[in-house]
C-alpha cells in the first residue's frame, strides 16, 4: 500500500534545470526560489496508487498537500501528475495527455501579454482532457469535446456539486467552472492578495 506521507521541498536540481530550459525565465512574475515541489499521492484511472510532483508557490504548498491528501482518501481518480516540464513546457501537450500540473510561466489563454496565475504557481489544472477549457466553440484540448456533457461522471470528472470543487472552495480557491464568460473545468486558482 502507498504511504500517504507527503513531501514539500525546494525544487530539486534536475527539475530546476528542466524549468530553466522550459517554463521559467527571467521576467516571470515569481522568483524560482518562491516555488516548491510537492509530492502528492493519487489514484490512477486504473485505480492504482501512485505519486506525482506539483510545483506551486511556497505560500500554497501546505494547502495543496492537505487537499491532495483528502482527494487521495476519497479515491478521486487522476490520470497522471507530472510537472509540465516533462512536456517541454507545452500546456497543449500536457492537456492532451490529461496531465495534472500547476506552475507554468505562461500567458492567460487567449490573452497574450497577461500572465496566468499558473505563472505564480497559484493555479492547478486537474485532468484537463476530462475537464476541458471551453469558450464558445473553442475546446481545449480538442479531444475534450468528448467530455462536454457535464451531467456525465467520467473517471476524473470535476463536477459542480462534487467533492473536488467543494474541497478547493473550502480552502478559498476559485474554480474555472464557475466563470461566466468561459468554462475552465480543469482549473483552480488562488490569487495572491494584492
Amino acid at each position: 500500500m502507498l504511504v500517504a506521507a507527503l513531501l514539500i521541498a525546494q525544487i530539486t536540481a534536475p527539475l530546476l534545470d528542466k524549468m530553466h530550459a522550459t517554463t521559467w525565465r527571467p521576467g516571470c512574475p515569481v522568483p524560482i526560489e518562491d516555488l516548491r515541489q510537492v509530492k502528492v499521492p493519487y489514484w490512477t484511472f486504473e485505480r492504482k496508487p501512485a505519486t506525482g510532483i506539483l510545483i506551486v508557490h511556497k505560500d500554497l504548498a501546505g494547502e495543496i498537500e492537505a487537499i491532495f491528501k483528502d482527494l487521495y482518501k476519497k479515491k478521486f481518480l487522476i490520470e497522471r501528475i507530472t510537472p509540465v516540464e516533462e512536456y517541454g513546457g507545452s500546456d497543449d501537450a500536457s492537456m492532451a495527455a490529461n496531465n495534472t500540473s500547476a506552475f507554468n510561466c505562461r500567458d492567460v489563454t487567449g490573452k497574450p501579454g497577461k500572465f496566468s496565475n499558473h505563472s505564480w504557481g497559484r493555479a492547478i489544472d486537474i485532468n484537463p482532457l476530462t475537464n476541458p477549457y471551453v469558450k464558445g466553440d473553442n475546446v481545449s484540448p480538442p479531444a475534450g469535446r468528448a467530455y462536454l456533457d457535464r451531467s456525465k461522471n467520467h473517471p476524473g470528472s470535476i463536477l459542480k456539486s462534487g467533492y473536488v470543487v467543494g474541497r478547493f472552495k473550502k480552502a478559498g480557491w476559485t474554480w474555472g467552472g464557475d466563470w461566466l464568460d468561459l468554462k475552465d473545468y480543469q482549473h483552480f486558482e488562488k490569487a495572491a492578495r494584492r
